[in-house]
């Protein structure tokens, strides 16, 4: 499917409420990226406004809250048993300079993994870590080229454009009360930005 960014989606309130669900939690997964779970309270606000988005042929399958103050690691949420599955991401809170999410055109096809780039390989629980970079493994649609430079200034700084090669792709506003919606083989990641931003995403898999 073709990644899209609807705006206005969400009222005020309900992204409120949302906001007020994740700062519940007492403690929250992953020291990157804080993680709390999705509950019944966070499906009773989102999930009228996204079955008009959507309909009926999708069900639920997982999501998560996060919370981040510096860039995350390109990865993937996809599970092969999913077979046909989207990502939704909700922006909830932007407290930064130029916080984007990347979305690349290139798929990981199999369970959802994390590219540890530069650093140590790290355990999650979901999307196991990598080491290396995309490029090694066996993504698809790589370009056989360097990522274009224009777009590796404003939005991938954070590790050596060499990092980012055989990938293209699109940055998205972090916006409040919007949605990004895509395929969820797709790699994606966080831009280089400074500053706090809170999501929800969620993942609906075809019927």
């Amino acid at each position: 499917m073709r990644t899209t960014q609807l705006v206005d989606i969400f009222s005020d309130d309900e992204r409120q409420k949302l906001i007020d669900i994740y700062y519940s939690h007492e403690e929250y997964d992953t020291e990157e990226m804080l993680k709390a779970p999705v509950c019944d309270k966070t499906m009773d606000v989102v999930e009228d406004r996204i079955r008009s988005l959507i309909g009926t042929d999708y069900k639920y399958v997982s999501g998560n809250y996060y919370q981040h103050t510096k860039p995350f690691y390109p990865h993937t949420d996809f599970k092969k048993e999913w077979k046909e599955s989207i990502n939704m991401v909700i922006p909830l809170e932007d407290f930064t300079d130029k916080g984007r999410l990347i979305v690349f055109d290139q798929e990981w096809l199999d369970d959802s993994r994390t590219w540890m780039m530069l650093h140590p390989v790290k355990n999650y629980d979901v999307n196991k870590a990598l080491p290396g970079i995309p490029c090694d493994y066996n993504i698809t649609n790589k370009t056989g080229d360097k990522i274009e430079e224009f777009f590796y200034k404003a939005h991938l700084t954070h590790f050596p454009m060499w990092c980012w090669q055989h990938l293209s792709g699109q940055s998205y506003r972090f916006e409040e009360n919007s949605i990004i919606i895509f395929d969820n083989k797709k790699i994606h990641c966080t831009s280089n930005f400074t500053g706090v931003k809170t999501g929800l995403t969620l993942r609906y898999m075809k019927k």
